[in-house]
């Protein structure tokens, strides 16, 4: 008998054991298997975000779309060539009166930052071209480079509803703020966002950040 009760210990002990082993091991496959699927999810997030890097569009937040036009001297002027600046476009024409209104003051946010990271295109979508910009920008004095679109592709490209419409895109192509409507583009509140902006570091400056941390 009592060898019959130390005999079925031992099998107890060795079964015991046994399904100790199994469930560790299926907790270890589960651990691993969870630790797999949050890994997917990051990878997942961490593309998606991405993604989203590279998605062009005309609104906050997307990658401003490129565009070539002419300025008044017939030189092609693209979008692309002022990446690591800041981008003020303005969407106007001769015959918009709030356009007229918000150029004086344009024209001072140009004299004031136009040696910083900073620039201003101011499109025209007049269909007469220069025959009438030329006139119209020699009448208020304006000096800030002028960019004709006689088809008015612009518009489509940047879903324009109302003139003037302006777009602030940052130093890596976003578009940061989008404003319709003339503004005083000289006020204290817009000094201080074009300066916030300018002082942003360039994605050359954060790549060189970035390789002497």
């Amino acid at each position: 008998m009592k060898i019959f009760v130390n005999y079925a210990f031992v099998v107890f002990s060795i079964i015991s054991t046994s399904l100790f082993i199994i469930e560790g091991n299926l907790f270890a496959d589960s651990s691993k298997e969870e630790r797999s699927g949050n890994q997917a999810e990051k990878d997942k997030k961490k593309n998606d975000k991405y993604q989203f890097l590279y998605e062009i569009g005309p609104f906050e937040g997307f990658v401003s779309p490129d565009f070539t036009l002419p300025d008044i001297h017939g030189k092609p002027i693209s979008l692309s060539q002022f990446r690591g600046k800041i981008v003020f476009l303005n969407i106007w024409a001769t015959w918009c009166g709030p356009c007229r209104t918000e150029m004086p003051a344009m024209e001072k946010l140009y004299q004031k930052f136009k040696k910083e990271d900073f620039v201003m295109l101011a499109v025209s979508i007049d269909r007469q071209g220069k025959s009438v910009v030329i006139p119209f920008l020699q009448e208020l004095g304006l000096t800030f480079p002028v960019l004709l679109d006689t088809d008015a592709t612009i518009q489509k490209l940047y879903k324009i509803r109302a003139l003037p419409t302006s777009i602030i895109i940052d130093k890596m192509g976003f578009v940061d703020t989008r404003e319709a409507g003339a503004r005083d583009w000289f006020s204290s509140d817009m000094i201080k966002l074009f300066e916030d902006l300018i002082n942003e570091p360039s994605l050359d400056q954060l790549a060189t950040i970035k390789i002497k941390d």
